[in-house]
């Protein structure tokens, strides 16, 4: 009783100040909400920017700060793996995971070695929908929809911030476009440790490709190494390119026996705070590796 007493003073109180309290677990959900929502809004990120998004869980701090909010936005397809139990944990608290509404591609047997942890194996969702722009453009009708539910005499306000946040996504998204089609088409190949790239790829007409082993910080046995040099020279790899937190120690190796060059760090899992400048600089840090 004392728990939803405490639930309905701060739903009363966050109308009084004409702002929706919003939880964010991934960074990229909290930038799309504060877009969309503008000063209708105020957002806590909870998953905060450079942090692991396939190790993080909320803390018993978090789940109380959550609770007192009145909406958790998600990226979703189960890259929030402790998503369940935390439904539980906050009470009432209506969830929103936007990549519900967004189609979804699959992991495929080749892919399935290279997936960001086990529960992503073969046939399961690919979580990271947001590398292709487009999705993201239907992300913000999404949160639009939701906000407008919440708070219906904002509508206008919201429809108007979303219109321009999908018009300003639009344009990135052949500005990707663009750029990638500025690189020889024999060589839009997306060499990554993990696969994580995978819709990118699919949107943008690249080939991904994933290296064993790069990821993580152990030590790779010689054989393995040697295979994937072998299929990096078959492919005429040009540039490999990290992720934040990788093996470099291990890349190096298969750079310089496969004859190909490091590339510049890609965001792969979206820790970052701007969706607009993680897309720029990864298609810029591509360009430039892979263009003339």
């Amino acid at each position: 009783m004392k728990k939803l007493l405490i639930l309905l003073f701060t739903a009363v109180a966050s109308l009084a100040s004409g702002q929706i309290k919003v939880s964010s677990l991934h960074p990229l959900m909290g930038d799309l909400t504060r877009q969309v929502g503008g000063e209708r809004v105020s957002v806590t990120d909870i998953g905060k920017p450079g942090f692991n998004v396939h190790t993080f869980s909320p803390t018993a701090k978090d789940l109380q700060s959550m609770g007192r909010t009145q909406l958790i936005v998600a990226s979703g397809k189960g890259i929030e793996r402790y998503l369940t139990a935390m439904k539980d944990a906050v009470g009432g608290v209506p969830v929103l995971e936007v990549g519900r509404s967004i189609p979804s591609r699959t992991i495929s047997g080749g892919e399935a070695l290279y997936a960001c942890c086990p529960e992503h194996s073969k046939g399961t969702v690919d979580p990271h929908w947001w590398h292709d722009v487009s999705n993201m453009e239907r992300a913000a009708k999404v949160v639009e929809k939701q906000l407008i539910k919440m708070d219906p005499a904002g509508k206008d306000y919201y429809q108007a911030r979303s219109k321009q946040v999908r018009a300003r996504y639009q344009t990135l998204d052949r500005w990707v476009k663009a750029q990638i089609a500025s690189i020889p088409k024999g060589q839009r190949k997306l060499v990554t440790a993990h696969a994580a790239f995978g819709y990118f790829c699919k949107a943008y007409k690249m080939e991904p490709i994933f290296v064993l082993g790069i990821s993580g910080d152990h030590e790779v046995p010689a054989q393995e190494l040697a295979k994937e040099v072998s299929k990096l020279k078959e492919e005429g790899i040009k540039a490999v390119f990290p992720e934040k937190r990788s093996n470099p120690k291990v890349l190096t190796q298969v750079a310089k026996q496969a004859g190909a060059k490091i590339g510049p760090a890609l965001t792969a899992d979206g820790a970052t705070a701007s969706y607009d400048l993680m897309i720029q600089e990864n298609v810029a840090a591509i360009v430039q590796a892979l263009g003339k």
